[in-house]
């Protein structure tokens, strides 16, 4: 199996999650199979690689941005040092969204955040790295519980952490100081795409006065596409054994619109709009 092959399985299986991650994984992939299967055409693993997640415009971007960095270059040295660089400035993109987010957090602050986002978690990292003080409310994204990965990785920063059910987050959401989360897509025609959840959770907070952070590299632009189709999964993650009769649906994102968002956190710094 090549290794675009295997980290597309994985992709879709969700054992690799997380818009940077996946973007990472992915080119990682692209740059094995470039070298390993000289004779593949590059454009259709950038193809085979984005079709595991289309809501994932980084995936896409960082893919795109190497194939076109790639032409004239030859042999396995060239190419991973091309790959290197890259990985090298997002990293050091991703490592000023922390800083710049950190400035958000003080000492007792109180933070919403949903589902797993490195980002967000990034940013709350560094803020107990400069020695802040501060809690953390979490809520399990059903179906998959990926936030519960968010709950594991803060507690075991010495964050204090309350976890809780998706439908319980008015509870987390009201007193806190801000809802922070992260971003899979941002759409020209003026929406996010992240997380089932994240919709109806800043509508929440926009009730109770609790500003939104949307914590993303500008690299998540969806600049190829004015509008993109949520991805649905396979029902049987929400109820495997539903009974006859019972349709399920799955969706596994959340357009939401940009007038919902009070900032965004990015490699550039805290923007009302990163659209313009």
């Amino acid at each position: 199996m090549s290794a675009s092959r295997e980290t597309y399985e994985k992709i879709k299986a969700l054992e690799i999650q997380g818009a940077m991650k996946i973007a990472k994984a992915a080119l990682l992939a692209l740059t094995r199979d470039m070298i390993d299967l000289p004779g593949e055409d590059p454009q259709k693993i950038v193809e085979l690689l984005s079709s595991a997640r289309p809501n994932e415009p980084m995936l896409r971007n960082m893919l795109k941005l190497f194939v076109r960095e790639a032409r004239g270059l030859e042999g396995e040295v060239q190419l991973n040092d091309l790959a290197s660089s890259i990985l090298e400035e997002i990293e050091a993109g991703e490592k000023r969204i922390y800083e710049f987010g950190a400035q958000l957090i003080h000492e007792g602050t109180k933070v919403f955040t949903h589902c797993h986002s490195s980002t967000a978690v990034g940013i709350l990292k560094e803020a107990k790295r400069q020695g802040k003080n501060f809690t953390a409310f979490t809520t399990e994204t059903r179906p998959r519980f990926q936030g519960r990965i968010t709950a594991k990785e803060l507690a075991e920063t010495g964050i204090e952490v309350y976890h809780m059910v998706d439908s319980a987050g008015k509870y987390a959401i009201d007193g806190a100081d801000l809802f922070l989360f992260g971003a899979d897509s941002v759409l020209p025609s003026g929406y996010l795409i992240n997380k089932v959840g994240t919709g109806i959770f800043c509508v929440v907070a926009s009730k109770y006065d609790v500003p939104t952070y949307c914590a993303t590299h500008t690299m998540k632009i969806a600049g190829d596409r004015i509008d993109e189709a949520v991805e649905e999964r396979d029902p049987s993650e929400v109820w495997p054994d539903a009974p006859p009769g019972v349709k399920i649906r799955n969706p596994a994102f959340d357009k939401v619109h940009l007038k919902y968002i009070t900032a965004f956190i990015t490699e550039k710094g805290i923007q009302k709009s990163i659209l313009d």
